[in-house]
Order: structure tokens, then C-alpha cells, then sequence
């Protein structure tokens, strides 16, 4: 966010439906990471903003806070391992805003008496990068976990910094990005942003793609770039309002469980007027309502698509179900319905179970008629 720009600033709709899923998994991270590490944790923004928007609704520090010191099960515990809160922001008018609002969020603590409780907050103006970086070395947040968060205006970050929370242990990053920005910057050779953010330079074949193809090409891209930084789970998706803009969410982990818990917070949040998820993968690119219970036909066309590239076009169930868990943006727990909804349709055919559809089992194998 540019000088320029009042501060704070109005929350569009993508931003709600973003904090909203930031809300709900920080409700499951937080607790898992306060017991299994002792809170000896990090949570860290790169591009912190104000912590409030024009409307009075908080900005994801401030989230964040409130996740914590509103749980007495989890707030109990952090002064025994020192929780560190990061904030990051180039922008002088958030760094002075930011803490008024985290103030409010830690009451009746002020921030000055945070340390004595577990808490330990750290506000500074500068750069994702290098400031970012330098900031967790100096509050000793290595070699313990970190969430990062780093809610770019479209434009990512290095590949470098990815690796290095990657290569943290227990670490996580939540990365918004524009395929926009980078297709259009493709042939310039002189604008190099791109090749550090991916790691190299073959994003430019963006430059050879259908224009309808470029946007989804750059995300498959750069879901490889974040697996070879060190995650082995990635979630993205995009944010679909009814103008159809998006805005892409990339999620990284080192940890089934971590992606199982992301999936779990999408398909929880409450839903925001006018937004929905779209799966890149999904060659239809249907938009999806938020709710609890989706509507699967992606998940259903990606598993048939998923099955023409096997050996006798068959799988087990249980393979099916981490297939949507990896590979999609569904829970692997939608896949057996889903499966049961295709037998039934007649798309899929069991192989070893001639009883029907009800009576399929995780064990069960699946195929192409």
C-alpha cells in the first residue's frame, strides 16, 4: 500500500473471506502449536497493515492476537515457552496504528505487560525483505516453528525466504499472489521480481501459453517452486468474487496434519456475501459457494481425470481419498461420498465390490467404466 493511500483502508470482499479463513485456522494452529512446542512459537506478517480496516473490522495481527489471549486453555500456557508475534510493515502510518489496535485486542494486558505473561511482540517498520529476515533472527524465532504470513499486494515473495522458513522446523507460509503482475512482466527482461520469486526464470514460458490458460499455468508453477523451497504439502486456491476477480492463496507445510487442518478452515468459515473457491486444478474452473457441504463436481471430474492416468484406470478408495487430500482443494474426507455419488451415476464402477455403492469401503477399488 502506497503513502499515498488513506490508511487505514476499506476491506473488500476477498480481504473478509480471507481474514475469515485466517481466523479459523488460527483457532486450530494455535493450540496445536502451544502444546505440542511448548508455545515456543512464532507468528510473523511481512506486510502487517494497520490491524483495522475502514469499517472497524480487524486486520489478521489482530486476529491473531485475539486467538490467543480469548482461549484461557492456550493462554495458560504460553508463558511457560514465549510466544513471539512479529509484525512487519513498510508503512509509517500502520506501524504507529498497530499497536492501538493490538492494545485493544490484548485488554485489560496492556502491551508493555505482554512479556510478563508469555507474550513477546515485536513492531517494526521496514521491508518484508530483508527486514522480515533479520527481525526473526534477532528474536531468536529459528529453528522453532513459524507461521508466516505474507499477504502481499499480488506481487509474493523471494523464493530465498520461502526456503528458509521451509527449512525451519514445524513452519508454515500463507502467501496471496496476483499471476496477473507476473504474466504481464514475462518478456521484460529487465524486471526480475519474477525469477526470484520462483526461483528461477522458466515462469517466462507463461509468455508462450493461451491467454486463457496463463493465470492457471503460473499457479501450477509456482506450486512447484513452493514444494522445491522445502514444503511438501501446498494448498492453493483462488478467492472468487461475483465480478469474477480472484485473488490466489498459496498455503505450505511440512505436515499432513497442517494441510488437513487448512482444508478443514476453509470449508468452515462462515460464508461472505458474493465470494467462492475455485480449485486451479479444476479443468471446468467452477466456482464453489463457501459451505460446509460443497458442491463436488470438481472433486468429481479431477478423480476421473486423476484415474485415466492409472494403470487399468482403477484405484482403491483410500488412495482416491489422499488424492483429493494433495491434489485438490477438498478434504479427503468429501472423496468417498463423492465416489459412492459416482458409482451410483454410473462414472465409476467398483472392481471388487458388486454389492452397489453403499457398501463401499475405504479398502474398495473404483474405475473408469
Amino acid at each position: 500500500m502506497s503513502g499515498t493511500n488513506p490508511v487505514p483502508w476499506e476491506a473488500d470482499e476477498h480481504t473478509k473471506a480471507k481474514h475469515a479463513l485466517y481466523a479459523q485456522y488460527l483457532s486450530k494452529w494455535m493450540p496445536i502449536m502451544v502444546n505440542g512446542w511448548g508455545a515456543n512459537i512464532t507468528y510473523a506478517e511481512g506486510f502487517s497493515g494497520p490491524g483495522v480496516y475502514l469499517d472497524g473490522s480487524p486486520g489478521s495481527p489482530v486476529i491473531a492476537m485475539r486467538t490467543l489471549v480469548d482461549d484461557p486453555d492456550i493462554r495458560t500456557k504460553v508463558k511457560r515457552g514465549g510466544l513471539r508475534f512479529v509484525f512487519i510493515d513498510h508503512d509509517q502510518r500502520c506501524i504507529d496504528m498497530l499497536p492501538g489496535e493490538l492494545g485493544k485486542a490484548a485488554s485489560p494486558v496492556t502491551l508493555g505487560d505482554l512479556a510478563a505473561h508469555g507474550i513477546y511482540l515485536t513492531i517494526e517498520k521496514g521491508k518484508c525483505e530483508p527486514d522480515l529476515e533479520r527481525v526473526l533472527t534477532a528474536q531468536n524465532a529459528w529453528q522453532r516453528p513459524i507461521l508466516a504470513v505474507l499477504d502481499t499486494w499480488g506481487g509474493a515473495v523471494s523464493f530465498d525466504l520461502v526456503k528458509r522458513i521451509a527449512d525451519n522446523p514445524g513452519s508454515e507460509v500463507i502467501i496471496t499472489m496476483q499471476p496477473q503482475y507476473f504474466a504481464r512482466f514475462a518478456i521484460a527482461d529487465e524486471v526480475t521480481h519474477g525469477d526470484r520469486v520462483f526461483g528461477n526464470n522458466r515462469w517466462r514460458a507463461v509468455s508462450e501459453q493461451p491467454s486463457g490458460s496463463k493465470d492457471r499455468w503460473l499457479l501450477q508453477r509456482y506450486r512447484h517452486s513452493i514444494r522445491a523451497a522445502g514444503f511438501p504439502f501446498v494448498l492453493d486456491f483462488e478467492l472468487i468474487d461475483k465480478r469474477g476477480q480472484s485473488l490466489f492463496l498459496v498455503f505450505g507445510t511440512t505436515h499432513r496434519k497442517g494441510l488437513i487442518k487448512m482444508k478443514e478452515a476453509m470449508w468452515e468459515v462462515d460464508d461472505v456475501a458474493g465470494i467462492g473457491y475455485r480449485d486451479p486444478r479444476d479443468p471446468d474452473q467452477q466456482a464453489l459457494a463457501i459451505e460446509f457441504e460443497p458442491n463436488t463436481a470438481p472433486l468429481k471430474r479431477l478423480i476421473m481425470d486423476h484415474l485415466s492416468t492409472l494403470p487399468n484406470n482403477r484405484a482403491v478408495i483410500r488412495d482416491l481419498r489422499s488424492f483429493a487430500l494433495f491434489n485438490t482443494v477438498f478434504k479427503e474426507s468429501q472423496a468417498m461420498a463423492a465416489v459412492r455419488e459416482m458409482v451410483a451415476a454410473g462414472l465409476l464402477v467398483p472392481t471388487d465390490n458388486p454389492a452397489g455403492s453403499a457398501s463401499l469401503s475405504f479398502g474398495n477399488s473404483v474405475g473408469l467404466p
